[in-house]
């Protein structure tokens, strides 16, 4: 892991004189100072929060690399055989006059659809994105219209006619004035395990953001599907509301979640929220003052099967 590290800082050191290059950290987690219990915490939120991501483009940006490494800071970085940290995706890219091409070990969210907030709707968020080896070949947009071809070639010997059963096959449309369509297939002729995933961004309303999702894993019998609506027009509130559902051979599990957010000032907000799902309900109310530059404190005070409270500092940063 050391060797990868100084090798990217090298890269970018000699790739600055001809090419655009970066370095980038990412830093998310929570200090619990008290809690109902009495407890204090630090809490790191790890995988897909602390990240260190190298990127370079050429400088006519027809071409370029990306690698990331994720959870880096998950206590054995830098520490010699102990250190487990990997890079979680790399990959080339490639641009030509009609198609981008993305080879590599990619985590692709180019046809992927998510909730506004998702936060609150834990059974079902966000469609699937493109990952794993392979290489992904896209169309660039025509009047709003894109379509993607990703081959899951590994590292491992595959039959070509199997790596074509598998193929992943996407489909997004952008709407002037109205929205984006995404929809996602998911082939496994081999195992079967075919998968279907679609969604629908709404942005032609102003202040308003709404989102419609579903997956239809069919050959695991399991359908997913949610709704999300952000409406920020009253002036310093901002209102969410969200719900998903999941079906699993029959055996549904939902969940229903909304909050309002008013800004009593430009650094202090108020959030009353509260969320009904099949495992139980929940309401809470929180105070955050953001101090700036990443730091946030919160007391939060709810209800589910008891009283719960805890007072918190957030950090989130990123350079």
């Amino acid at each position: 892991m050391k060797k990868l590290i100084v090798l990217l800082l090298a890269l970018a050191m000699v790739g600055a004189v001809s090419a655009q290059v970066t370095t980038a950290v990412s830093l998310y987690g929570q200090l619990n100072f008290i809690d109902q219990t009495g407890n204090a915490q630090f809490v790191q939120w790890g995988s897909g929060y602390d990240l260190l991501t190298f990127k370079a483009t050429s400088k006519d940006s027809n071409y370029g690399i990306s690698a990331t490494v994720d959870k880096f800071l998950d206590g054995s970085f830098l520490q010699g055989a102990a250190d487990t940290t990997a890079v979680r995706d790399w990959n080339f890219w490639w641009k030509g006059q009609f198609t981008k091409v993305i080879l590599g070990n990619n985590r692709n969210a180019d046809f992927r659809t998510t909730l506004p907030y998702w936060a609150g709707v834990d059974v079902f968020g966000g469609t699937d994105r493109t990952t794993g080896w392979g290489v992904l070949v896209e169309t660039l947009p025509i009047n709003g219209f894109t379509l993607g071809v990703n081959l899951p070639v590994s590292t491992t010997a595959t039959s070509t006619v199997n790596v074509l059963k598998s193929t992943d096959i996407g489909v997004k449309y952008a709407i002037n004035n109205v929205g984006t369509f995404a929809a996602l297939v998911n082939l496994d002729l081999n195992t079967p395990n075919n998968v279907a995933n679609l969604g629908f961004k709404y942005t032609g309303m102003k202040n308003l953001t709404a989102v419609v999702i579903g997956q239809l894993k069919f050959d695991a019998n399991t359908y997913k599907g949610a709704v999300g609506f952000q409406y920020t027009g009253v002036d310093k509130l901002t209102a969410n509301l969200e719900a998903g559902y999941v079906s699993t051979a029959g055996v549904g599990t939902y969940s229903v979640w909304g909050q309002g957010t008013y800004d009593v000032t430009d650094k202090l907000s108020a959030s009353v929220g509260g969320s009904y799902a099949s495992a139980g309900y929940d309401v809470y109310g929180n105070v955050d003052y953001a101090y700036g530059n990443g730091l946030t404190s919160e007391v939060s005070l709810g209800f589910n099967s008891a009283v719960y409270y805890a007072l918190t500092l957030y950090y989130a940063v990123s350079f």
